[in-house]
């Protein structure tokens, strides 16, 4: 039995959905957590009902002396500035260490920097879209990120009036489509159910009333039992990699529309197990056939519950970091630290290193229209990466100074 610890920036929501379903049904090794910042209360119960132990907001003294006396260490990789406050400032003990990344690298601010393989023996993807943005070696492997569906698949639709469609996840634009209220707007859903948060009261202030909006809830079956589409509009440019939601909505046979961005690709395929639009006009059209088609909603929904049920199970999760485990435990533990040719580097310069090349052309952006460079989905969000939750976890005059232009 091997002793791994992990490490991520907090544990909850997606991630953290993933992470102990996981570990709660690993019995082939033992499994500890530390996190940089939170916590969530369940996470805190599964942890407690399940024996596991949970170290949060730990010190580099804690984490260090984690990573030294485990196996191995299984870092849990986005871009959060904790993490790379962490990563840049510490010198790590003699150990191996796994880097598990939860983005794809295909846009900033959620890109790689090449120094990340400087501090771990492996690098796991949870797509392997990630092969075509960043490296592809002996040193880098593909994981889908799955937080099961066992749950998921036996659900059945329940007695509803009319047909619904429903979004579950980040209400963000850092995340879903810029254009979510206006295109859905246009179909002929006669609800549309909306859970999740952080910016649902901004984003649906003025919209129809067939949206029902209801922030941030735990039972999610609640809200897929009782919609015939899962209308899964998201930003091309988003960052996701396993998408929890999307998984656990084929699982309920609740049908997925989703837009032909590549991660939504490697996931759904088109007309047999969910339907792919083109653009947004093609994206109304296909939510109002499934109202229409009721025999091809019931043939793409047993489809796609077929499809989650082999490919998105714990099980598989499980066997396949065995092997990654087999694999790292028989390299030698040695120290690791990030390289850099400053040390003490302050804030702005430890976002900067979070967009690895990319850094070059966001100051040169930065400096030619603040205004709208940062003022674009992916910017303006309050997490997700940006100039402000770097400054608001780390602070920095030159952070604080970029955050007049929003």
């Amino acid at each position: 039995m091997k002793k791994i610890f992990h490490i991520t920036p907090h544990l909850g929501g997606g991630v953290g959905k993933v992470l102990l379903n996981w570990i709660t049904k690993d019995k082939n090794n033992c499994h500890e957590i530390a996190t940089l910042d939170y916590g969530n209360e369940n996470a805190i119960k599964v942890c407690a009902d399940n024996n596991i132990a949970l170290f949060p907001r730990s010190s580099i003294q804690i984490l260090n002396e984690k990573i030294s006396s485990f196996d191995i260490a299984v870092i849990h990789f986005w871009n959060h500035p904790l993490l790379y406050d962490f990563l840049i400032r510490n010198e790590f003990p003699a150990s191996r260490i796994i880097v598990w990344s939860h983005i794809s690298g295909a846009n900033p601010p959620y890109v790689f920097n090449k120094k990340i393989l400087d501090i771990c023996d492996k690098l796991i993807y949870t797509t392997p879209l990630s092969y075509n943005y960043f490296v592809k070696n002996s040193k880098t492997d593909c994981i889908l990120s799955t937080g099961g569906i066992e749950e998921f698949n036996k659900l059945q639709p329940s007695k509803h009036k009319g047909y619904n469609a429903c979004y579950i996840g980040t209400v963000d634009f850092a995340k879903m489509h810029s254009d979510f209220v206006k295109t859905l707007a246009k179909t002929n859903a006669d609800k549309i159910f909306v859970a999740g948060g952080d910016r649902e009261k901004e984003i649906f202030k003025n919209a129809d009333e067939k949206f029902v909006v209801m922030g941030k809830i735990q039972n999610v079956k609640e809200v897929l039992s009782k919609s015939d589409v899962f209308a899964y509009l998201l930003n091309p440019n988003h960052y996701g990699t396993g998408e929890q939601v999307l998984q656990e909505a084929m699982a309920a046979g609740v049908v997925p529309v989703v837009l032909n961005n590549a991660c939504e690709k490697t996931l759904v395929e088109h007309n047999k197990t969910g339907l792919i639009a083109k653009n947004l006009d093609e994206y109304v059209e296909y939510i109002n056939l499934l109202k229409e088609n009721k025999n091809l909603r019931e043939e793409l929904s047993n489809n796609a519950r077929e499809y989650a049920n082999k490919h998105f199970s714990i099980e598989n999760l499980i066997n396949e970091w065995q092997k990654i485990f087999d694999e790292v435990i028989n390299l030698p533990q040695i120290s690791k630290k990030w390289k850099t040719e400053k040390e003490n580097l302050i804030s702005y310069e430890i976002f900067l290193e979070s967009l690895g090349d990319y850094a070059q052309d966001f100051e040169k952006q930065l400096k030619q229209n603040p205004k709208e460079l940062l003022n674009k989905n992916e910017w303006s969000s309050e997490t997700k990466g940006t100039p402000k939750q770097y400054y608001d976890f780390l602070g920095g005059e030159k952070l604080g100074k970029i955050l007049k232009y929003y």
